[in-house]
């Protein structure tokens, strides 16, 4: 199964003490890479995600950000700070007996004095939503990779139509080919020496079969593709196989080239490797 390395998910989920919001972006690479932002980075949580993550990706450079805005309910509640009370109001009562200060420090004063009130942050959402939170965003790029790897796969699908259509082209065009050939060297024959030595032409033929017969390397080829086919359908990620399979294709079509001697099928190798490049630019996207 074609699965895309590039997609995008976005998610919005409500949890007691307000939402979490996560984003997760992911591009070609050659391996995984992993960078996770979340409002608790605690190490073992953060592996614990990594887990989870290893069950929909196997390659790319995905970036994931989970942050959570509270509910209104859960502001920052405003505490007293009973120490910092007690210390003023002792210096006070130091400053009244040592000086002979009167008068008196009411609730206003006191208010207004530095650390007497503090704010008590509400704690950040708990582990559970988090995970939750950061699966649910996970599956939802996983589906958007699965989705776009099935018009990978499509567009793969068509090139290796064209493939195979230059490659049947090659096939019929060989028997004109040999025939073309023969036909050139009776004449050169006759030139030469006025007549047509059947042993050497027999002999000459011979030698043009094997230095230019293309058989097993059309046979080959057509095997790479059946394989690039069935690879398609495994579970597992196939990006680096395609491409080695790409390359093994390449090889191929390159010794065609340069075995034949036929314009008409130059010119099908040259097709033949315009599209195995496509193939190879379409694949670098594959997980």
């Amino acid at each position: 199964m074609v699965k895309s390395m590039t997609g995008f998910s976005k998610i919005e989920k409500d949890f007691p003490e307000g939402k979490i919001y996560g984003e997760a972006r992911s591009l070609n690479n050659r391996y995984l890479e992993l960078n996770i932002k979340i409002p608790k980075a605690d190490f073992s949580l953060e592996q614990r995600l990594r887990e989870i993550a290893k069950k929909y990706l196997r390659r790319g450079r995905v970036d994931v950000v989970l942050r959570w805005e509270k509910a209104i309910h859960s502001c920052p509640v405003p505490r007293v700070n009973e120490v910092a009370v007690s210390r003023y109001l002792e210096l006070v009562r130091e400053l009244k007996e040592k000086f002979g200060i009167e008068g008196s420090i009411g609730l206003e004063n006191l208010f207004g004095l530095k650390d007497v009130i503090f704010y008590e942050e509400q704690p950040p959402p708990n582990e559970t939503y988090l995970v939750e939170a950061f699966e649910e965003l996970l599956r939802a790029l996983d589906d958007e990779r699965r989705r776009e790897g099935r018009s990978i796969q499509e567009d793969l699908e068509k090139t290796l139509k064209r493939i195979g259509l230059f490659i049947d082209e090659i096939e019929i065009r060989i028997p004109h080919s040999r025939a073309q050939y023969e036909k050139k060297l009776k004449d050169k024959l006759k030139e030469a020496v006025g007549f047509v030595n059947e042993e050497r032409l027999l002999e000459e033929l011979l030698l043009y079969a094997e230095r230019c017969d293309v058989a097993e390397e059309i046979s080959r080829l057509r095997g790479h593709m059946e394989n690039f086919i069935s690879s398609m359908q495994q579970t597992e990620p196939i990006g680096r196989k395609l491409d080695f399979i790409i390359q093994e294709m390449l090889r191929e079509a390159n010794t065609i080239g340069s075995k034949s001697t036929d314009l008409y099928i130059s010119e099908r190798v040259v097709s033949i490797k315009v599209e195995l490049e496509k193939l190879r630019e379409q694949v670098q996207n594959v997980e």
